[in-house]
């Protein structure tokens, strides 16, 4: 038998739900009304993002895929690491918030998805929720839907830009270089 995608109650205890129905686990890293508020709001303008490109990409005769689709933010969840420090990126050379990699250990990572559940590790900032948001909409359609989409869902929406929370979330290394 499959293991669920979607994780129980008793295998994630979210402290806050969004708009769209996304069950956020924020370890209490989101003192204020007003910066959960913030945080659970750019979390569905992520789902937003994904939402749009997704629909652009499927064919809209495929109803089976929109419905699923418009069911999967309900079905996701999204912890907000606690073991993240500020690190230098081996790229750009800023300090961006990262956590440990279980992938590959020494090295660091913003955001990480559970292979077999709907389940996303992001950094405080939310820097690279979007790609693995589409990753697991990917899962979620290819598990669920009577026949597989046909679209490169993962190739069309990966590259889903960060994007700003609604106050300046420092030391977030994205909030100068997200959009609006």
């Amino acid at each position: 038998m499959k293991r669920p995608l979607e994780l129980s109650a008793s295998e994630f205890a979210a402290d806050l739900v969004t708009p769209t129905g996304i069950r956020v686990k924020t370890n209490g890293q989101y003192k204020t009304d007003a910066s959960r508020k913030a945080a659970a709001d750019a979390i569905d303008r992520y789902w937003g993002e994904v939402r749009a490109c997704a629909v652009g990409v499927e064919p809209s005769s495929d109803t089976d895929v929109s419905a699923l689709i418009e069911e999967f933010p309900r079905h996701l969840a999204v912890e907000i690491a606690n073991n993240w420090k500020l690190v230098e990126g081996p790229a750009t050379h800023r300090r961006t918030q990262a956590f440990p990699s279980i992938e590959h250990p020494g090295a660091w990572s913003t955001a990480r998805r559970q292979e077999d559940a709907l389940y996303i590790v992001v950094v405080p900032e939310l820097n690279g929720l979007g790609p693995q948001m589409v990753n697991e909409l990917n899962l979620w359609l290819m598990r669920n839907a009577n026949v597989p989409p046909t679209a490169d869902l993962v190739g069309a929406c990966a590259s889903v830009a960060c994007l700003r929370f609604n106050y300046n979330n420092l030391p977030s290394q994205a909030w100068n270089e997200c959009k609006e």
